[in-house]
């Protein structure tokens, strides 16, 4: 008989891989300086990452996460409940300036997303 033993993922060097696929996605690092002007968007972009990877390998509910980063509940509902298809239209200038979206957490969530295709690839 084998026995299986679960592999440890670091949960660092998974929030990085999310965190830098998400600067891939906005077109790079000087394109998120150039264009985007939004550099205020990296801490928020590395707190969903923690968020979205806490919540989808880690299993930990909201409250557990909201606790483990110091977050409020609704800050973590707030990122998981965040829709990237809307993101990428604000982003793009496609959507009402006004229109309340969690740019970060819906990045964070595209980012998770091709980083977990490109895994399944190969």
């Amino acid at each position: 008989m084998v026995v299986v033993e679960p592999v440890k993922v670091d949960v660092e060097d998974r929030v990085m891989k999310i965190f830098l696929e998400a600067i891939r996605i906005l077109g790079g690092p000087k394109e998120l300086i150039l264009t985007h002007h939004h550099l205020t968007w990296l801490p928020a972009l590395l707190e969903a990452a923690y968020v979205i990877i806490l919540h989808e390998e880690h299993h930990k509910t909201k409250d557990e996460i909201a606790s483990e980063l110091g977050l409020t509940k609704q800050t973590v509902s707030n990122i998981l409940s965040s829709a990237p298809e809307q993101v990428m239209s604000k982003i793009k200038g496609e959507l009402e300036e006004d229109k309340k979206i969690h740019v970060a957490g819906g990045l964070a969530k595209l980012a998770y997303k091709e980083v977990k295709k490109r895994e399944v690839e190969g």
